[in-house]
């Protein structure tokens, strides 16, 4: 018997789980969706109250997803039992993108607030 069909009889076809990578998650969920997301719900028009408001929650959902990415990506490194370094290097990752998207939440905030002025201002001259 060769070496290859011993080592056919031994191991049947056995598929492997497909492991999502950390870097793919962060990726994905930090900068691909939330870009998508930004230009699937920008206004592209003229400036309304629905299409700022629409923009406002575009933003504020991109960023919930790139906090639930980094969190998965923090996880994933924990249960996957790397070694401590990179658990304290993704979790200061995971810190910070989760630090930025509050800030980018608030600041989506700030500028609805803004985008609603404008809009009621040109309501007003219009009118």
């Amino acid at each position: 018997m060769t070496t290859h069909a011993a080592a056919a009889e031994q191991s049947p076809l056995v598929r492997r789980r497909g492991r999502i990578g950390r870097g793919t998650v962060l990726i994905v969920g930090v900068v691909l969706i939330p870009w998508a997301l930004a230009l699937a719900f920008n206004n592209y028009g003229p400036l309304t109250v629905d299409g700022a408001i629409q923009m406002a929650f575009a933003t504020v959902a991109g960023q919930t997803v790139a906090i639930i990415s980094a969190v998965t990506a923090f996880v994933l490194t924990v249960r996957r039992r790397y070694a401590w370094p990179a658990v304290v290097a993704l979790g200061i990752i995971a810190a910070l993108i989760t630090f930025s998207a509050f800030s980018m939440m608030a600041s989506a905030g700030d500028t609805l607030v803004d985008r609603l002025g404008a809009v009621a201002e040109a309501d007003q001259l219009n009118s």
